[in-house]
């Protein structure tokens, strides 16, 4: 009998191709079209892959798609009634053609600056690119502050802290800034930080030896897992008597494997007395406050509810003050490149109200304002228009 995923899937407007890539078997490989046709038509699981770690993979990306958890609580439930035959997509009437769904704010294309628009507004350097530099490079709004030491305090005091932010919203500079803050400053905290590239693949096993070779780079990884297990602890130990703390982090955390982000817990709870002998700060992307919702991930939740969530907001009213920042730091007055109601415009181009509510969408990060207002420089000067005024930034 089928599986209720068909339905979901049909009503979701989610292509088969589309699970397929984001679920992988054992072996690193992608989901194939004839495996997901066995389970979502005959309810017959790969022998090869743990049957929960397939589900799961499919919640996590039914959540990212949307999908109400109501539809993803039963989507493995047999659909004695095969309705899936009858399903079509949420709001495409039958017969209609299925239309691809727009991004609720239209994105812009990437943009540089150029030499034209550094002419026509008299500078030197592209305020955007190579900008930070040094920690006076860093904007700093009250959200970012808090963040920035929330962080800092965790690597000091053996915390568990997850830094959420979209695409672009200053993630990787937080990150980038605590590094240098503890170099900078001289404090006694030996950073560890995995060295795999695809997240996806970390494994508890590969966070133990970045531990063991962060710590000492010359030590020998035993191949035993009790080897590597007890070599761990000895280092962190020594390490911690010795007056450090220690650091975990990890980018991209929203790719962690569900089972190795339940891992996380054991390397956490490694002590001496009462001190922890390891922090830990995830850097992920929304997808990763979704994996750290114990409604959404049940069987993560002993991990879930001792990590913290700092979540970088938009800029919102800290608009201004960010350009104005950014100016600075290129010997350019704000009201030499930018009109009054030039602000206004870049808010209300960035920011939309969820139809049917009173969600607030916006995407006033800072890439994506520094992404429009290059566009909005170059089409100035294009034009020979002295300032980026309101009704141009509109044109975009």
């Amino acid at each position: 009998m089928p599986l209720k995923l068909k339905g979901v899937l049909a009503r979701n407007g989610i292509r088969h191709s589309e699970l397929c890539d984001a679920v992988k078997q054992k072996d690193g490989k992608p989901m194939s079209s004839t495996g997901l046709s066995l389970i979502a038509n005959w309810n017959t699981w790969p022998k090869n892959t743990p049957k929960e770690s397939l589900q799961q993979q499919t919640r996590d990306f039914l959540t990212s798609k949307g999908v109400s958890e109501e539809e993803i609580a039963t989507a493995f439930d047999v659909d004695g009634e095969d309705s899936h035959r009858h399903a079509h997509p949420i709001g495409i009437h039958v017969g209609q053609k299925h239309k691809k769904p727009e991004p609720e704010i239209e994105p812009l294309e990437i943009e540089m600056l150029n030499p034209a628009a550094k002419r026509h507004f008299g500078i030197f350097r592209d305020p955007f690119q190579a900008d930070v530099n040094g920690p006076e490079d860093v904007f700093l709004a009250s959200d970012q502050r808090y963040i920035r030491e929330a962080m800092f305090q965790t690597a000091r005091h053996g915390g568990f802290l997850a830094v959420v932010g979209e695409s672009g919203a200053g993630k990787s500079v937080l990150r980038r800034d605590l590094l240098d803050r503890i170099a900078r400053e001289g404090h006694p905290i030996s950073v560890i930080y995995p060295m795999i590239i695809d997240k996806k693949s970390l494994t508890p096993t590969s966070i133990g030896e970045a531990i063991i070779k962060d710590l000492v780079h010359s030590a020998k990884v035993p191949r035993t897992k009790e080897g590597q297990a007890r070599l761990l602890n000895d280092l962190l130990l020594g390490s911690s008597r010795a007056g450090n703390s220690h650091v975990l982090i990890i980018e991209e955390a929203h790719d962690i494997p569900t089972e190795c982000l339940k891992q996380l817990k054991r390397f956490w709870e490694l002590e001496d007395g009462f001190k922890r002998l390891l922090s830990i700060v995830l850097v992920g992307q929304p997808e990763l406050k979704q994996k750290l919702d114990e409604r959404v991930n049940w069987e993560a939740r002993e991990v879930i509810r001792r990590c913290e969530i700092a979540e970088l907001q938009p800029l919102g009213n800290n608009l201004k003050d960010y350009l104005q920042h950014k100016f600075k730091r290129i010997d350019v007055a704000l009201d030499k490149v930018m009109a009054p109601d030039s602000f206004d415009a870049i808010y209300a181009r960035l920011t939309r109200v969820k139809p049917g509510s009173r969600e607030v969408l916006s995407q006033l990060y800072p890439l994506v304002v520094n992404n429009l207002v290059t566009k909005a420089m170059n089409r100035a000067a294009e034009l020979g228009i002295p300032q980026v005024t309101g009704d141009l930034v509109k044109e975009l």
